[in-house]
């Protein structure tokens, strides 16, 4: 009998993350391009929302958007670019010397967070409505904190190719950019458009 409830529990919990997939996507579509969403009483009592949002953070059916989402960035990465004196490329690099499956799994994750904390950051800068002449010391400490997520950014771009340009006599300057692959509209089905690459993050720095 347990096993039986057993199955009966994971089979449920299969058909739910089918449900939630697929729902998620024909409801994309819609709101997408037509604007509009369907309300039906048992699938909005099924699907995402305070009553069962628990239950879908906590057994991870509220992930995976990246893959039926429309335009939705599916890959972040760094590239390094290795210039001269006169802005030639030397080199191009985009796992600064990691061999293992390990060590470059570490750095896509890292290139897919750092991309999300560039995001907040340029949306919490904007978003803030305060007067420049503001002199409140919790707007303030509010800016110092903008000021620290921007520095943050631009060291981390300015650490990732430090270490390589030691080997190049020839190197005067690199250039890292964090890149993403967004797809095009999953809606169209020609196979001749290709995902567009985008540049999230830059920054160019002299050899010191």
């Amino acid at each position: 009998m347990k096993k039986k409830i057993r199955i009966l529990l994971y089979f449920s919990h299969l058909l739910l993350i089918f449900f939630h997939a697929s729902w998620a996507t024909f409801d994309a579509y819609l709101s997408f391009y037509h604007d509009k969403s369907v309300d039906i009483p048992v699938i909005s009592l099924l699907k995402q929302n305070q009553h069962t949002d628990f239950y879908y953070v906590i057994t991870g059916i509220n992930t995976g958007y990246g893959f039926y989402g429309i335009h939705t960035s599916t890959e972040k990465y760094f590239r390094a670019y290795y210039l001269d004196s006169t802005d030639n490329v030397l080199k191009t690099d985009r796992y600064f010397n990691l061999s293992t499956s390990n060590g470059i799994s570490r750095l896509e994750g890292f290139a897919s967070f750092f991309s999300n904390y560039v995001a907040d950051t340029d949306k919490l800068i904007k978003s803030d409505t305060t007067s420049f002449e503001d002199e409140n010391p919790k707007t303030i400490r509010l800016r110092e904190h903008y000021n620290f997520r921007k520095d943050y950014v631009a060291k981390v771009l300015k650490w990732y190719g430090k270490n390589e340009v030691k080997n190049m006599p020839k190197c005067d300057s690199y250039k890292i950019e964090l890149l993403t692959l967004v797809p095009q509209d999953i809606w169209q089905k020609k196979k001749t458009i290709k995902p567009q690459l985008y540049v999230v993050q830059e920054g160019q720095f002299p050899v010191q």
